[in-house]
């Protein structure tokens, strides 16, 4: 009788560790699963044949890796069979690996990092791993150069500000207050910006929830309104650049599976490891008196109509600050096919008067894992006149 407790103690013992056991193997499954997805996710991003630059190939079976199992091709010009970029030469998933940088960028150690890695896959790495993947992927990094001074003049828990909006759908508004105080401070060119920082401060604690909750007007669903209400482009010029935000979606955009994650896990990534993305999923609203004070006061053409206690709401997806300007920016999966101008020029107008700043500071911009497609919203509603011609 004495015994009895002893034993159903071990009994419970036991039964803990056949939970955990396979607690592990259904973090297990779940892991190999998403690595899965990500390898039948990868032929998106194959454009044309590693050793011959052809586009004319097809599946052909998948290797099994130690951590994954990826999809090989076949080129039938050059005949070699080849397997994704994203995977070649790697042990460890692309996913996991992105992961990995992206707790250490949120100032954990890196051996806190390897620890919640190897808790979030089941999947075992140490710390020099991650060491060894910050230097692989320092392209893609450059965050990196303020990581060390941010660590040392921010506690922890200052560096991000962090909100779930509940806006009809949840919107995940994110925004780095350290690096904002870095780039408006390291640049003279970016000084008259600071009104922006003092906007995003106030987010969370004086956002009109109600408001984006009862909009029936999206800026997002800008195009499908009558044409009534577009803007006069004649002025406007589209430049396609080169931009960091392309090769960002390249790199990041080939470990997502779900169509649905591709704005969170983008935004994410560019938030934490860039170094001019400051917020994301930002709310702005665009009401009758904004829209009488450009009309009016300013005397710019936005052919918009607003009731009285009417507004247009939005999320900005990125905001960046580089080079004296606040970038607005959108993904847009096949950038080349769409023109989002109205949306972005509403977000922009929206953003101007609750900062205060001027439309000159601001630039706009839309892209994918392709191409970057950039113009000034301030020469969408502010035309210059043409002088007339003196008589003789």
């Amino acid at each position: 009788m004495g015994d009895a407790p002893h034993h159903k103690i071990l009994v419970r013992v036991k039964n803990i560790q056949i939970l955990a056991k396979q607690f592990s193997k259904v973090k297990f499954f779940h892991s190999q699963m998403l690595f899965d997805q990500q390898a039948a996710n990868s032929e998106k991003s194959l454009a044309k044949c590693p050793f011959c630059a052809g586009k004319n190939f097809v599946k052909c079976g998948r290797r099994k890796k130690k951590h994954e199992i990826v999809q090989m091709y076949f080129c039938k010009h050059c005949q070699k069979k080849f397997t994704s970029s994203i995977t070649k030469n790697k042990t460890f998933p692309l996913r996991l690996i992105l992961d990995s940088i992206t707790f250490y960028n949120r100032f954990n150690s890196l051996e806190e990092s390897a620890q919640k890695i190897s808790e979030k896959y089941g999947i075992k790495i140490s710390f020099q791993n991650i060491s060894n993947w910050l230097k692989d992927f320092a392209e893609y990094l450059p965050f990196m150069r303020m990581r060390e001074f941010i660590a040392k003049n921010y506690a922890k828990r200052d560096i991000f500000v962090e909100s779930k909006m509940l806006h009809g759908q949840i919107y995940d508004f994110k925004y780095h207050r350290a690096k904002t105080d870095l780039i408006l401070g390291e640049d003279f060119k970016n000084y008259k910006l600071k009104p922006l920082r003092q906007f995003l401060e106030l987010i969370v604690a004086e956002c009109p929830h109600q408001v984006f909750k009862n909009s029936s007007r999206r800026a997002s669903e800008a195009h499908s309104r009558d044409t009534s209400e577009d803007f006069n482009l004649d002025q406007v010029k589209i430049t396609r650049r080169e931009n960091m935000a392309v090769k960002n979606t390249n790199f990041v955009l080939q470990t997502v599976a779900n169509n649905k994650l591709r704005h969170q896990i983008l935004q994410e990534f560019m938030l934490v490891n860039d170094s001019v993305t400051v917020a994301t999923e930002v709310p702005v609203l665009f009401d009758r008196d904004d829209l009488l004070h450009y009309k009016n006061s300013l005397n710019f053409d936005v052919p918009l109509d607003l009731r009285d206690g009417e507004a247009i709401t939005g999320h900005i997806d990125f905001i960046q600050i580089r080079n004296g300007a606040i970038h607005i920016l959108d993904y847009k999966p096949s950038a080349k096919k769409t023109k989002p101008i109205k949306q972005l020029t509403i977000y922009a107008l929206a953003l101007a008067r609750l900062t205060s700043l001027r439309l000159f500071n601001f630039k706009c911009a839309w892209f994918d894992e392709e191409d970057y497609f950039e113009f000034f919203p301030l020469h969408v509603v502010y035309k210059k006149k043409r002088k007339k011609k003196l008589r003789n």
